[in-house]
């Protein structure tokens, strides 16, 4: 599940069962987006897991996401979600979309590869329109990283003008992150990362050249500040394997939203998450969602966290409007096989 905000009152998510939904947060209506194909038939892969990310450009004027091959990247024009391009060259599922600026885009994927698009009429298009108006695109540029394997997230960062990719080796299933200077595809840093279970999202601050990268247990930043090394603070989660899955930066403060039901807040200054007067970390525990009673749910049931007929959901995804006064989160079960849902807006 993976979320952004569109308007003051209006955000976007993706959901695992790979549906695109517009969800007014004040009246809670709702709408359909439907999914962009190829003009060409591709072949669709059978576990497609859904829509992994979702991003729009500075000036709101284009959306973009994973098609309904997942595969593909999809580009819509805002504010009508008027279909525009396909993207078709990752042959894994896409896992991360990062804008760059107005016209040009950066994707992650399980293939291992990043990819480099841009919206201009210009390099990239592969000649063909669809008689209802859909560019077939191909990337403008593809970076092929030795070092990594599978790509889980990707974020650019206009402070330091490095797009920073989360993965793991070639070599060794060992989790590393990327730094690409976008301006030099040649020029990039590898780090291994200490945490090597379940890296699964980054973020970046929006003036220094520090990411957060969340895993299973710990919250990492990654400080590129100095030309000559990486600097590396862990974090450790104030409960073991919470597992982070959701990471956003609000100047010096991380929202982190992680497995069972909760947000917490890490100060980067402070190198410390945000802790009540009795000195224990803050955490919003969010309400219990929606599960479907169905096969699945009574055969995972033993195993999974539960309580009478509510089930503890994910945070998958969480996003602040414009004036970082309101957040919307939203996720699900963590278990594949089970359906439901949860969303909220926090004010």
């Amino acid at each position: 599940t993976q979320s952004t905000g569109v308007t003051q009152d209006t955000v976007i998510v993706g959901t695992k069962c790979n549906k695109l939904l517009e969800i007014n947060v004040q009246n809670g209506l709702k709408r359909e987006v439907p999914l962009l194909r190829s003009p060409v038939p591709r072949e669709v892969p059978d576990n497609s897991a859904g829509i992994h990310s979702i991003a729009i450009n500075p000036s709101k004027t284009f959306l973009a996401t994973g098609g309904h091959n997942v595969n593909d990247l999809a580009l819509y024009t805002l504010p009508d979600y008027e279909p525009y391009a396909v993207g078709e060259f990752h042959h894994n599922w896409l896992f991360g979309v990062s804008w760059i600026n107005d016209f040009v885009l950066c994707t992650g994927s399980k293939d291992g590869l990043v990819c480099i698009w841009t919206i201009l009429d210009v390099q990239g298009f592969s000649n063909y329109e669809s008689s209802c108006g859909l560019y077939r695109k191909t990337p403008l540029e593809i970076v092929s990283n030795h070092d990594i394997d599978r790509i889980r997230d990707i974020h650019y960062s206009p402070a330091c003008k490095k797009l920073a990719s989360i993965g793991y080796g070639k070599e060794r299933d060992e989790a590393v992150i990327s730094l690409l200077d976008v301006n030099n595809v040649m020029a990039h840093r590898v780090v291994q990362l200490p945490q090597m279970r379940e890296n699964m999202a980054v973020s970046g601050h929006d003036t220094m050249p520090v990411f957060a990268v969340g895993s299973l247990d710990h919250l990492l930043l990654v400080d590129d500040r100095d030309p000559a090394t990486v600097d590396l603070t862990s974090a450790k989660l104030p409960d073991p394997a919470q597992g982070v899955r959701s990471l956003s930066f609000q100047g010096d403060i991380i929202t982190v939203g992680a497995c069972r039901t909760s947000l917490m807040f890490y100060d980067v200054r402070k190198r410390d998450y945000i802790t009540d007067h009795l000195l224990s970390p803050i955490r919003r525990q969010l309400q219990y969602g929606f599960v479907a009673d169905n096969y699945d749910y009574h055969q995972h049931r033993p195993t999974s966290l539960t309580l009478g007929k509510s089930f503890i959901h994910s945070i998958m995804t969480h996003c602040y409007d414009d004036s970082g006064l309101r957040l919307f989160a939203a996720g699900g079960p963590l278990t594949l096989e089970l359906v439901g849902n949860y969303a909220a807006i926090w004010e």
